[in-house]
């Protein structure tokens, strides 16, 4: 079923857009007027797109002032059935058949309201495609404006953010620790590098650990302690993230939950003992949910429930939104790697499409032939009989599909 707080939303967007104003779409009150609207007599989403145009035109000045008016314009009041008033006195007959004649108006007009419910749910579920390839085409991505306030000043967050960033971003707020759960270019190490710049504190990294001392660090032969990026975060305060857990050595793991758990460690000598920097956090990720290797990721360990138990898990998907981003505006092309990479999951093939595979294709068939931008960045390397699977399993018609089926005809 379409969601008709999301259709609002658009329809207020697209106001926005039409009047030139910034009108808050998860204001109550504005999203009331539009479904106000919605339950009126309009017939589906185009017709109040009409309405706005028109009307933002001939109104400019009322436009920019009060968004109410142009929706009540265009809505109609809803016609209510008077109440049945009841006398004290013993009724009539024919008192009684008014009253009756009242009810049964009043069955009639709730009947016609849950038909009017149906056939409004059967226009929102035909219109659904249309309203989002409309927005596509008109507008391509429309980004989502994010502010955060750091010591009281507003930081705003450049670019596009994957659909699950606020949520990550509260929980990191609120010194939650967060483990990061998603395929292989899925945007993970982007969405917390912009998470430590939304919060206004430094970003830290390391890879699977697989020695001890990569992440505690250790005194050489002269003495010296050599830090480590762990050490940095915990001691200098900063979001600390430790990509591919699930293929770290269990010791390292013991390790960051003690860190996490006590808020103090005690690093190699001379450093000895060091309580952790009230602006410390701690983000994990890994390709697998911690439960052990799977078909996909084989060389993944399982990770044991104190682990799990320190972390909240957050699943990455892809974005479409970034994905159309990196398109560079080839929506067919977009269309075209959601397809790929569905087919080929389903077929159960191993074949990453992130957004570094999407970008660097959009690049090059400005450059190359379609099938040639498609054999060096896409199929790389697959069998014909994989890629003949994956051809046959997509579901839409495009020239991309074509030039593929041309690559393994060749």
């Amino acid at each position: 079923m379409f969601d008709r707080n999301e259709t609002a939303e658009m329809i207020l967007k697209f106001y926005n857009m039409q009047a030139g104003t910034c009108y808050r779409t998860k204001n109550d009150f504005n999203r009331k007027m539009v479904l106000d609207c919605l339950n009126a007599d309009a017939s589906n989403v185009a017709d109040i797109k009409n309405h706005i145009r028109a009307w933002v035109k001939e109104n400019p000045e009322d436009a920019k002032r009060d968004l109410s008016i142009c929706f009540d314009a265009f809505s109609k009041p809803v016609i209510e059935v008077e109440p049945v008033k009841v006398e004290p006195a013993m009724p009539t007959e024919e008192q009684v058949g008014s009253a009756m004649g009242l009810l049964e108006q009043a069955v009639v007009g709730m009947i016609s309201k849950m038909q009017a419910e149906k056939i409004e749910a059967t226009i929102m579920g035909s219109v659904e495609e249309k309203v989002r390839s409309f927005i596509r085409d008109e507008y391509g991505t429309i980004e989502r404006k994010i502010v955060t306030v750091v010591d009281g000043k507003k930081v705003p967050m450049q670019g596009i953010q994957h659909e699950k960033f606020e949520t990550v971003l509260k929980f990191v707020a609120n010194n939650e620790p967060v483990f990061l759960t998603g395929p292989a270019g899925s945007g993970k190490n982007v969405l917390c590098k912009q998470v430590a710049d939304a919060l206004g504190l430094k970003f830290y990294f390391t890879n699977a650990v697989t020695q001890e001392y990569k992440l505690t660090g250790f005194t050489d032969a002269m003495g010296t302690y050599q830090p480590t990026q762990f050490y940095k975060a915990f001691t200098e305060g900063g979001v600390f993230m430790l990509d591919e857990m699930d293929a770290s050595i269990p010791e390292v793991l013991v390790i960051l939950n003690a860190a996490i758990a006590n808020r103090y460690f005690d690093f190699p000598a001379p450093i000895g003992y060091v309580e952790a920097h009230p602006d410390f956090r701690v983000i994990a990720a890994g390709n697998t949910t911690g439960h052990g290797a799977d078909i996909e990721y084989v060389g993944r360990n399982q990770l044991d429930g104190a682990s799990l138990d320190r972390f909240a898990v957050v699943r990455i998907d892809y974005s479409e939104a970034i994905e159309n981003s990196v398109a560079l505006g080839d929506m067919e092309l977009a269309d075209f790697c959601r397809d790929f990479r569905k087919s080929a999951g389903k077929a159960g093939l191993n074949v990453i499409v992130s957004y570094r595979a999407i970008g660097r294709l959009a690049k090059m068939v400005q450059i190359l032939s379609i099938e040639e931008a498609l054999e060096t960045c896409l199929v790389k390397g697959l069998d014909v009989d994989d890629v003949k699977i994956i051809e046959n399993g997509l579901e839409r018609h495009s020239k991309y599909r074509k030039a593929l089926r041309n690559l393994v005809a060749a």
